[in-house]
Protein backbone atom coordinates (compact mmCIF):
# COMPACT_ATOMS: atom_id res chain seq x y z
CA UNK A 1 0.00 0.00 0.00
CA UNK A 2 2.73 2.27 0.76
CA UNK A 3 4.32 1.69 -2.59
CA UNK A 4 0.97 2.42 -4.41
CA UNK A 5 0.89 5.96 -2.25
CA UNK A 6 4.53 6.50 -3.44
CA UNK A 7 3.61 6.31 -7.06
CA UNK A 8 0.27 7.34 -7.46
CA UNK A 9 -0.71 10.81 -6.21
CA UNK A 10 -3.87 11.31 -3.98
CA UNK A 11 -5.04 7.99 -3.33
CA UNK A 12 -7.57 8.07 -0.69
CA UNK A 13 -10.48 5.80 -1.15
CA UNK A 14 -10.08 2.09 -0.83
CA UNK A 15 -11.97 -1.03 -1.58
CA UNK A 16 -11.76 -4.49 -0.76
CA UNK A 17 -14.46 -6.70 -2.56
CA UNK A 18 -13.23 -9.54 -0.36
CA UNK A 19 -12.33 -8.17 2.86
CA UNK A 20 -12.34 -11.58 4.84
CA UNK A 21 -10.81 -10.86 8.08
CA UNK A 22 -9.11 -7.25 7.26
CA UNK A 23 -5.80 -7.25 6.58
CA UNK A 24 -6.06 -4.78 3.68
CA UNK A 25 -8.24 -2.90 6.31
CA UNK A 26 -5.84 -2.59 9.17
CA UNK A 27 -3.22 -1.55 6.59
CA UNK A 28 -5.57 1.33 5.45
CA UNK A 29 -6.27 2.93 8.49
CA UNK A 30 -2.48 2.69 9.26
CA UNK A 31 -2.07 5.05 6.52
CA UNK A 32 -5.04 7.29 7.26
CA UNK A 33 -6.83 6.24 4.36
CA UNK A 34 -11.06 5.88 4.03
CA UNK A 35 -11.69 2.14 3.45
CA UNK A 36 -14.58 0.42 2.39
CA UNK A 37 -14.96 -3.38 2.35
CA UNK A 38 -17.22 -6.14 1.36
CA UNK A 39 -17.60 -10.28 2.15
CA UNK A 40 -20.34 -12.62 1.99
CA UNK A 41 -19.32 -14.32 4.97
CA UNK A 42 -20.88 -12.72 8.54
CA UNK A 43 -17.95 -13.90 10.42
CA UNK A 44 -15.57 -12.02 8.44
CA UNK A 45 -17.63 -8.58 8.83
CA UNK A 46 -17.54 -9.44 12.39
CA UNK A 47 -13.80 -9.28 12.82
CA UNK A 48 -13.23 -6.31 10.02
CA UNK A 49 -16.11 -4.42 12.65
CA UNK A 50 -14.46 -4.88 15.82
CA UNK A 51 -10.92 -3.85 13.86
CA UNK A 52 -12.54 -1.04 13.10
CA UNK A 53 -12.65 0.49 16.57
CA UNK A 54 -13.45 2.00 18.28
CA UNK A 55 -10.15 2.12 20.87
CA UNK A 56 -11.28 2.31 23.96
CA UNK A 57 -8.54 0.36 25.68
CA UNK A 58 -9.42 0.92 29.35
CA UNK A 59 -13.30 0.71 29.04
CA UNK A 60 -12.73 -2.62 27.08
CA UNK A 61 -10.14 -3.60 29.90
CA UNK A 62 -12.71 -2.49 32.49
CA UNK A 63 -15.56 -4.29 30.88
CA UNK A 64 -14.00 -7.64 29.98
CA UNK A 65 -13.24 -7.24 34.07
CA UNK A 66 -16.73 -7.07 34.87
CA UNK A 67 -18.16 -10.09 32.15
CA UNK A 68 -15.68 -12.07 33.47
CA UNK A 69 -16.82 -11.65 37.06
CA UNK A 70 -20.13 -11.66 35.93
CA UNK A 71 -19.64 -15.29 34.56
CA UNK A 72 -17.84 -16.06 37.35
CA UNK A 73 -20.06 -15.57 39.85
CA UNK A 74 -23.32 -17.59 37.92
CA UNK A 75 -23.85 -20.76 38.65
CA UNK A 76 -27.17 -21.76 37.03
CA UNK A 77 -26.39 -24.35 34.29
CA UNK A 78 -27.08 -22.75 30.94
CA UNK A 79 -29.57 -24.71 28.59
CA UNK A 80 -27.62 -25.19 25.17
CA UNK A 81 -29.13 -23.95 22.15
CA UNK A 82 -30.22 -26.23 19.93
CA UNK A 83 -28.89 -26.11 16.08
CA UNK A 84 -27.75 -28.76 13.73
CA UNK A 85 -24.60 -30.35 14.90
CA UNK A 86 -24.02 -29.06 18.24
CA UNK A 87 -23.33 -32.16 20.00
CA UNK A 88 -21.24 -33.42 17.43
CA UNK A 89 -19.02 -30.61 17.65
CA UNK A 90 -19.01 -30.00 21.05
CA UNK A 91 -19.67 -31.47 24.62
CA UNK A 92 -22.44 -30.58 26.83
CA UNK A 93 -20.07 -29.30 29.52
CA UNK A 94 -18.50 -27.44 26.84
CA UNK A 95 -21.90 -26.40 25.27
CA UNK A 96 -23.06 -25.31 28.95
CA UNK A 97 -20.30 -22.89 28.99
CA UNK A 98 -20.29 -21.44 25.83
CA UNK A 99 -24.15 -20.62 26.56
CA UNK A 100 -23.17 -18.78 29.64
CA UNK A 101 -20.66 -16.76 28.30
CA UNK A 102 -22.70 -15.75 25.20
CA UNK A 103 -25.53 -14.98 27.71
CA UNK A 104 -24.05 -12.62 29.63
CA UNK A 105 -22.12 -11.19 26.42
CA UNK A 106 -25.94 -10.16 25.37
CA UNK A 107 -26.54 -8.49 28.23
CA UNK A 108 -22.89 -5.53 27.54
CA UNK A 109 -25.07 -2.72 26.38
CA UNK A 110 -21.88 -1.29 24.18
CA UNK A 111 -22.19 -2.26 20.84
CA UNK A 112 -18.42 -2.04 20.11
CA UNK A 113 -17.12 -4.12 23.19
CA UNK A 114 -19.94 -7.04 22.68
CA UNK A 115 -18.48 -7.13 18.80
CA UNK A 116 -15.03 -7.73 20.57
CA UNK A 117 -16.64 -9.76 23.20
CA UNK A 118 -18.08 -12.01 20.54
CA UNK A 119 -15.16 -12.19 18.03
CA UNK A 120 -13.41 -13.51 21.18
CA UNK A 121 -16.21 -16.26 21.65
CA UNK A 122 -15.60 -17.31 17.90
CA UNK A 123 -12.11 -18.18 18.81
CA UNK A 124 -13.12 -19.76 22.16
CA UNK A 125 -15.86 -21.77 20.07
CA UNK A 126 -13.47 -23.48 17.34
CA UNK A 127 -10.20 -23.95 19.73
CA UNK A 128 -12.91 -26.44 22.03
CA UNK A 129 -14.91 -28.01 19.78
CA UNK A 130 -14.21 -31.63 18.53
CA UNK A 131 -13.12 -30.79 15.22
CA UNK A 132 -9.57 -31.18 14.44
CA UNK A 133 -7.54 -27.38 14.36
CA UNK A 134 -4.84 -28.73 11.58
CA UNK A 135 -7.67 -27.75 9.17
CA UNK A 136 -10.23 -25.03 8.40
CA UNK A 137 -13.21 -27.82 7.71
CA UNK A 138 -14.82 -29.56 10.13
CA UNK A 139 -13.13 -32.75 10.87
CA UNK A 140 -13.76 -34.47 14.02
CA UNK A 141 -10.88 -35.25 15.31
CA UNK A 142 -9.50 -38.37 17.64
CA UNK A 143 -10.41 -37.65 21.27
CA UNK A 144 -8.46 -40.21 23.17
CA UNK A 145 -10.77 -39.87 26.14
CA UNK A 146 -9.52 -36.32 26.23
CA UNK A 147 -10.71 -34.12 29.48
CA UNK A 148 -13.10 -31.23 28.09
CA UNK A 149 -11.81 -28.17 27.66
CA UNK A 150 -12.14 -25.58 29.99
CA UNK A 151 -13.55 -23.04 28.26
CA UNK A 152 -13.65 -20.17 30.28
CA UNK A 153 -10.00 -19.82 31.01
CA UNK A 154 -9.97 -20.07 26.76
CA UNK A 155 -12.21 -16.99 26.63
CA UNK A 156 -10.20 -15.53 29.29
CA UNK A 157 -7.42 -15.84 27.33
CA UNK A 158 -8.40 -14.59 24.46
CA UNK A 159 -10.08 -11.40 25.77
CA UNK A 160 -6.06 -10.69 27.47
CA UNK A 161 -4.48 -11.32 23.66
CA UNK A 162 -7.22 -9.25 22.43
CA UNK A 163 -6.58 -6.52 24.69
CA UNK A 164 -2.70 -6.77 23.44
CA UNK A 165 -3.57 -6.47 20.32
CA UNK A 166 -5.62 -3.27 20.92
CA UNK A 167 -2.95 -1.55 22.76
CA UNK A 168 -0.69 -2.15 19.87
CA UNK A 169 -3.38 -0.92 17.23
CA UNK A 170 -3.92 2.16 19.47
CA UNK A 171 -0.20 3.17 20.26
CA UNK A 172 0.16 2.74 16.43
CA UNK A 173 -2.62 4.87 14.69
CA UNK A 174 -2.23 7.65 18.18
CA UNK A 175 1.17 7.89 16.97
CA UNK A 176 -0.01 8.74 13.31
CA UNK A 177 -2.31 11.26 14.79
CA UNK A 178 -5.50 8.95 12.79
CA UNK A 179 -7.49 8.75 16.23
CA UNK A 180 -9.83 11.54 17.62
CA UNK A 181 -11.34 10.22 21.04
CA UNK A 182 -10.50 6.40 20.60
CA UNK A 183 -12.45 6.45 17.27
CA UNK A 184 -10.63 6.21 13.95
CA UNK A 185 -10.32 9.54 11.72
CA UNK A 186 -11.62 8.02 8.00
CA UNK A 187 -14.02 6.48 6.49
CA UNK A 188 -14.86 3.43 7.21
CA UNK A 189 -17.67 0.99 5.89
CA UNK A 190 -18.52 -2.69 5.76
CA UNK A 191 -21.22 -4.80 4.12
CA UNK A 192 -22.20 -8.02 4.27
CA UNK A 193 -22.91 -9.61 0.86
CA UNK A 194 -22.40 -10.88 -2.48
CA UNK A 195 -19.39 -9.15 -4.22
CA UNK A 196 -21.52 -9.37 -7.44
CA UNK A 197 -24.60 -7.01 -6.03
CA UNK A 198 -23.41 -5.28 -3.20
CA UNK A 199 -21.10 -2.92 -4.24
CA UNK A 200 -24.20 0.00 -4.21
CA UNK A 201 -25.36 2.20 -1.53
CA UNK A 202 -23.59 4.22 0.62
CA UNK A 203 -19.77 4.81 -0.28
CA UNK A 204 -19.98 2.18 -3.45
CA UNK A 205 -20.60 5.02 -6.19
CA UNK A 206 -19.46 4.63 -9.47
CA UNK A 207 -15.69 6.25 -10.26
CA UNK A 208 -15.40 6.30 -6.63
CA UNK A 209 -12.27 4.23 -5.65
CA UNK A 210 -8.52 5.14 -6.04
CA UNK A 211 -7.49 2.29 -5.06
CA UNK A 212 -8.77 -1.58 -5.36
CA UNK A 213 -6.54 -4.14 -3.09
CA UNK A 214 -8.07 -7.68 -2.70
CA UNK A 215 -7.29 -11.13 -2.86
CA UNK A 216 -10.26 -13.27 -4.40
CA UNK A 217 -11.07 -16.62 -3.13
CA UNK A 218 -9.13 -19.11 -5.19
CA UNK A 219 -11.90 -21.19 -6.37
CA UNK A 220 -13.96 -24.49 -4.90
CA UNK A 221 -13.40 -25.57 -1.16
CA UNK A 222 -11.79 -29.20 -2.91
CA UNK A 223 -8.66 -26.98 -3.18
CA UNK A 224 -8.54 -24.04 -1.11
CA UNK A 225 -10.25 -22.63 2.34
CA UNK A 226 -13.75 -23.16 2.85
CA UNK A 227 -14.22 -20.04 5.26
CA UNK A 228 -18.09 -20.68 4.94
CA UNK A 229 -17.87 -24.51 6.89
CA UNK A 230 -14.92 -22.64 9.39
CA UNK A 231 -17.12 -19.73 10.46
CA UNK A 232 -20.57 -22.08 11.33
CA UNK A 233 -20.09 -22.95 14.79
CA UNK A 234 -18.79 -20.14 15.85
CA UNK A 235 -21.64 -18.09 14.21
CA UNK A 236 -24.13 -20.41 15.91
CA UNK A 237 -23.62 -19.06 19.09
CA UNK A 238 -23.24 -15.34 18.71
CA UNK A 239 -26.37 -12.29 17.98
CA UNK A 240 -25.56 -11.98 14.24
CA UNK A 241 -27.40 -8.96 14.63
CA UNK A 242 -24.70 -6.87 16.12
CA UNK A 243 -22.93 -7.74 12.64
CA UNK A 244 -25.76 -6.93 10.46
CA UNK A 245 -29.24 -5.88 11.76
CA UNK A 246 -30.40 -7.38 8.48
CA UNK A 247 -28.31 -10.19 8.07
CA UNK A 248 -29.56 -13.43 5.98
CA UNK A 249 -29.92 -15.97 8.22
CA UNK A 250 -29.94 -18.32 5.08
CA UNK A 251 -26.16 -17.58 5.25
CA UNK A 252 -25.59 -19.59 8.23
CA UNK A 253 -28.10 -21.74 7.88
CA UNK A 254 -25.53 -25.36 7.40
CA UNK A 255 -21.89 -25.61 7.29
CA UNK A 256 -22.26 -25.35 3.69
CA UNK A 257 -24.52 -21.81 3.47
CA UNK A 258 -22.15 -19.33 3.21
CA UNK A 259 -19.54 -21.52 1.09
CA UNK A 260 -22.73 -22.33 -1.47
CA UNK A 261 -23.20 -18.31 -1.83
CA UNK A 262 -19.56 -17.88 -2.34
CA UNK A 263 -18.01 -17.62 -5.69
CA UNK A 264 -18.66 -20.81 -7.89
CA UNK A 265 -20.75 -22.43 -4.50
CA UNK A 266 -22.68 -23.43 -6.90
CA UNK A 267 -22.91 -25.84 -10.25
CA UNK A 268 -25.91 -24.87 -11.49
CA UNK A 269 -26.16 -23.71 -15.31
CA UNK A 270 -22.88 -24.51 -15.61
CA UNK A 271 -23.18 -25.72 -19.00
CA UNK A 272 -24.51 -22.11 -19.87
CA UNK A 273 -21.64 -20.36 -17.93
CA UNK A 274 -18.90 -22.23 -19.63
CA UNK A 275 -20.35 -21.25 -23.04
CA UNK A 276 -20.36 -17.65 -22.33
CA UNK A 277 -16.76 -17.95 -20.91
CA UNK A 278 -15.15 -19.57 -24.14
CA UNK A 279 -16.78 -16.77 -26.30
CA UNK A 280 -15.48 -13.87 -24.20
CA UNK A 281 -11.96 -14.96 -22.94
CA UNK A 282 -9.50 -16.86 -25.15
CA UNK A 283 -7.58 -18.35 -21.87
CA UNK A 284 -11.03 -19.55 -20.65
CA UNK A 285 -11.46 -21.22 -24.17
CA UNK A 286 -8.20 -22.66 -24.23
CA UNK A 287 -8.54 -23.90 -20.62
CA UNK A 288 -12.14 -25.53 -21.35
CA UNK A 289 -10.72 -27.24 -24.54
CA UNK A 290 -7.62 -29.14 -22.13
CA UNK A 291 -9.85 -30.73 -19.20
CA UNK A 292 -11.72 -32.04 -22.82
CA UNK A 293 -14.05 -35.06 -21.05
CA UNK A 294 -13.76 -33.76 -17.41
CA UNK A 295 -17.07 -32.56 -17.09
CA UNK A 296 -16.96 -31.92 -12.99
CA UNK A 297 -13.71 -29.85 -13.87
CA UNK A 298 -15.53 -27.47 -16.56
CA UNK A 299 -18.08 -27.36 -14.17
CA UNK A 300 -15.99 -25.96 -11.32
CA UNK A 301 -13.66 -24.38 -13.62
CA UNK A 302 -17.13 -22.02 -15.14
CA UNK A 303 -18.82 -21.97 -11.90
CA UNK A 304 -16.08 -19.91 -10.38
CA UNK A 305 -14.59 -17.47 -12.96
CA UNK A 306 -18.73 -16.92 -14.04
CA UNK A 307 -19.43 -15.60 -10.97
CA UNK A 308 -15.89 -13.94 -10.72
CA UNK A 309 -16.50 -11.72 -13.99
CA UNK A 310 -19.80 -10.86 -12.69
CA UNK A 311 -17.57 -9.41 -9.34
CA UNK A 312 -15.35 -7.67 -11.21
CA UNK A 313 -17.42 -6.16 -13.18
CA UNK A 314 -19.23 -3.71 -10.76
CA UNK A 315 -15.35 -3.67 -9.06
CA UNK A 316 -14.61 -1.89 -12.18
CA UNK A 317 -16.93 0.59 -11.97
CA UNK A 318 -16.44 1.45 -8.58
CA UNK A 319 -12.69 2.40 -9.74
CA UNK A 320 -12.48 5.50 -10.66
CA UNK A 321 -10.30 6.00 -13.91
CA UNK A 322 -6.57 6.36 -13.55
CA UNK A 323 -7.30 4.09 -10.21
CA UNK A 324 -5.08 1.41 -9.50
CA UNK A 325 -5.72 -2.36 -8.91
CA UNK A 326 -3.33 -4.72 -6.63
CA UNK A 327 -5.00 -8.46 -6.60
CA UNK A 328 -3.12 -11.44 -4.89
CA UNK A 329 -3.84 -14.93 -6.60
CA UNK A 330 -2.71 -18.10 -6.90
CA UNK A 331 -3.18 -21.05 -9.79
CA UNK A 332 -4.72 -23.46 -8.55
CA UNK A 333 -5.41 -26.82 -9.86
CA UNK A 334 -8.59 -28.49 -11.20
CA UNK A 335 -7.95 -32.63 -12.74
CA UNK A 336 -4.53 -31.71 -12.21
CA UNK A 337 -4.03 -29.26 -14.75
CA UNK A 338 -2.69 -25.83 -13.11
CA UNK A 339 -5.80 -23.03 -14.16
CA UNK A 340 -4.66 -19.74 -15.68
CA UNK A 341 -5.49 -17.46 -13.22
CA UNK A 342 -3.43 -14.72 -13.79
CA UNK A 343 -3.79 -14.77 -16.82
CA UNK A 344 -7.68 -14.60 -16.88
CA UNK A 345 -7.42 -12.04 -14.55
CA UNK A 346 -5.79 -9.87 -16.88
CA UNK A 347 -8.03 -10.43 -19.91
CA UNK A 348 -11.61 -10.20 -17.87
CA UNK A 349 -9.16 -6.92 -16.08
CA UNK A 350 -8.26 -5.65 -19.50
CA UNK A 351 -11.40 -6.03 -21.58
CA UNK A 352 -13.01 -3.18 -19.00
CA UNK A 353 -9.80 -0.96 -19.84
CA UNK A 354 -7.90 -1.80 -16.56
CA UNK A 355 -4.71 -2.46 -18.01
CA UNK A 356 -1.78 -4.69 -16.65
CA UNK A 357 1.42 -2.59 -15.29
CA UNK A 358 3.31 -5.63 -13.68
CA UNK A 359 3.02 -8.51 -11.92
CA UNK A 360 4.76 -9.24 -8.40
CA UNK A 361 5.56 -13.28 -7.33
CA UNK A 362 6.27 -14.40 -4.02
CA UNK A 363 5.78 -17.43 -1.43
CA UNK A 364 2.52 -18.14 0.51
CA UNK A 365 4.42 -18.42 4.13
CA UNK A 366 1.52 -19.99 5.56
CA UNK A 367 -1.13 -22.71 4.82
CA UNK A 368 -3.84 -24.20 7.13
CA UNK A 369 -4.49 -27.25 5.05
CA UNK A 370 -4.28 -30.93 6.94
CA UNK A 371 -1.07 -31.77 5.82
CA UNK A 372 -2.25 -35.49 4.79
CA UNK A 373 -4.26 -33.93 1.53
CA UNK A 374 -1.82 -33.87 -0.98
CA UNK A 375 -3.14 -31.30 -2.87
CA UNK A 376 -1.49 -28.69 -0.13
CA UNK A 377 1.23 -28.75 -2.90
CA UNK A 378 -1.26 -27.62 -5.62
CA UNK A 379 -0.64 -23.54 -4.42
CA UNK A 380 2.77 -22.60 -3.11
CA UNK A 381 3.25 -19.69 -4.82
CA UNK A 382 1.24 -16.56 -5.29
CA UNK A 383 0.89 -13.31 -7.98
CA UNK A 384 0.43 -9.91 -7.21
CA UNK A 385 -1.32 -8.60 -9.88
CA UNK A 386 -0.45 -4.76 -10.31
CA UNK A 387 -3.14 -2.60 -13.16
CA UNK A 388 -4.52 0.58 -14.02
CA UNK A 389 -7.68 1.70 -14.92
CA UNK A 390 -8.01 3.64 -17.97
Amino acid sequence: MKCVQSSQQNVSRVLDPFVGSGTVLVEAMKHGLNFHGVDINPLAGLACLAKSGPYHIDAFQEKSIGLLEAIAADKIIHTPREFTGRDKWHAIEVAQSLEKISYHISKEKAEWARRLFWLALCHVIRSTSKSRKSTYKLHIEIENNKKPPDVHLHFNNALLQFLSHLEYEYESLTANSLLIEGRYKGELEIKIGDSQTALEGTGFAKNSFDLVMTSPPYGDNVTTIPYGQFSYLPLQWIDVRDIDKDLNTALIANTHSTDTASLGGTLRGAKEKAESLGDRYITAANFLGELKYEVNGKKRFSSFFYDLDKSIEGIVKTTKHGGVHAWTIANRRICGLEVPMVTMMKEMLEVRGVRTVGTISRGIHFKKMASRNALTTTMTTETILLARKD
